[in-house]
């Protein structure tokens, strides 16, 4: 049984909470707790899978609160509740903090929001990744990026356009500022899945703030010795344009290709994650895969789960959309999947393995009866074409 806190100094508003999710109380076991250090006292007592915090109470405000909670219960998922008048400490909560729901929230948020989360714990097996993967707060950036992204902001004339189009380049970034425009904390009617519409979305303001905070970007302090982070993240963006063209070619569904291209983008994040912070393990995950295994193969050998699966959880944890994390989770395994026709993992998956393919490399491959299965393997000479034609047009720039 999942155990879920939540903590507000109003007694009223936990008394309400206890009305609105009793029909929850066979699938979780709840603590209501009326102050940080009451909250602290329980979850030293019987820990805690997720928690769910009030942003302004007596004492300190809910990200410090959530800091404390990231140093004692890293495995924990965090949430925050917080009002539009409290952006600026929303923001410095970023970096302690899954996800961000707005107040007043309603019952059916708060429990889908919740349940989500739950759900997300028995997606990665392993509970050693699940408190690595929950324990991270932002991604490093490659220098270049993080350096162009602070020279463009402190020009004159720096337009969100020229922004959002470097921050698209990096995967950390990314993540980070999909993590923020999708929370309900903005309140908007339907996910963005485009780093460019984001980053417009939050505007100027929002963005510099993130920046010279620190709480969302940083760049890398050293290079992540098992990998080419700078190679791997080049890779994940070809990828992604190859998913985008194909997803194109396929569907007038404006979210779906969306969710093709950040899904391509992010496919390489639980990657990142292992290397960074199980370096040695991850070489002999690669002298694996150089000794003739197939990379998900030496993975799961290694760790127990992939790194689409870990990636995936971090994701699903900042509260990016289901297709993303479902092609993020399954883009080497589809045939896992429950899925019967062309979506974001299909799109992913083909172009993983074509670019693979362009490269020379064997580590990743097309798995042709499961493209059949869901009636696309006729198109795959036509998304063939598709990668070379991108991978030409990438040439030429």
């Amino acid at each position: 049984m999942k155990r879920i806190m939540f903590v507000d100094d109003e007694p009223n508003i936990l008394s309400g909470l206890k009305r609105m999710l009793r029909p929850m109380r066979r699938e979780w076991s709840m603590q209501f707790a009326e102050s940080a250090d009451h909250a602290l006292a329980m979850m030293k007592e019987t820990g805690v899978d997720v928690i769910v915090t009030d942003m302004r109470m007596p004492g300190h405000d809910g990200a410090w609160r959530l800091q404390h909670v990231q140093e004692q219960h890293p495995a924990a998922a965090r949430i925050i509740l917080s009002g539009h008048a409290e952006q600026e400490a929303t923001i410095r909560s970023v970096a302690a903090t899954h996800q961000f729901l707005a107040k007043p929230c309603d019952a059916d948020t708060l429990r889908e929001t919740v349940a989500r989360t739950c759900q997300l714990r028995d997606m990665l097996r392993s509970e050693r990744l699940r408190k690595i993967t929950a324990e991270i707060s932002r991604l490093p950036s490659l220098p270049d990026i993080y350096s162009e992204l602070n020279a463009e902001m402190g020009r004159d004339g720096s337009s969100m356009a020229s922004i959002g189009s470097i921050v698209e380049r990096d995967l950390g970034m990314s993540a980070k500022i999909l993590q923020l425009v999708n929370s309900a904390f903005f309140g908007l009617r339907r996910r963005v899945g485009s780093v460019a519409q984001a980053v417009a979305y939050l505007g100027m303001d929002v963005i510099r703030a993130l920046v010279l905070s620190e709480s969302a970007f940083k760049a890398f302090e050293s290079s992540v010795s098992s990998v080419d982070a700078a190679a791997l993240i080049r890779d994940s963006r070809n990828v992604a344009a190859i998913a985008k063209k194909i997803a194109d070619a396929e569907t007038d569904n404006k979210s779906v290709v969306d969710e093709a291209f950040q899904a391509g983008m992010m496919h390489q994040l639980g990657t990142l994650i292992l290397a960074s912070e199980l370096p040695d393990e991850y070489r002999q995950v690669l002298a694996a895969v150089k000794s003739g295994d197939a990379l998900y193969s030496a993975e799961v050998n290694q760790f127990e789960v992939t790194h689409g699966e870990v990636g995936a959880y971090l994701l699903g944890l900042w509260g990016l959309s289901d297709g993303t994390i479902e092609a993020v989770a399954y883009h080497s395994t589809p045939n896992t999947t429950e899925v019967t026709q062309f979506e974001p993992v299909a799109a992913l998956h083909a172009a993983a393995g074509l670019y693979a393919q362009m490269l020379g490399r064997d580590d990743t491959v097309i798995d042709e009866d499961w493209l059949a299965t869901i009636g696309c393997l006729d198109r795959l000479s036509a998304w063939r074409d598709l990668a070379q034609s991108q991978m030409n047009q990438r040439d030429a720039a």
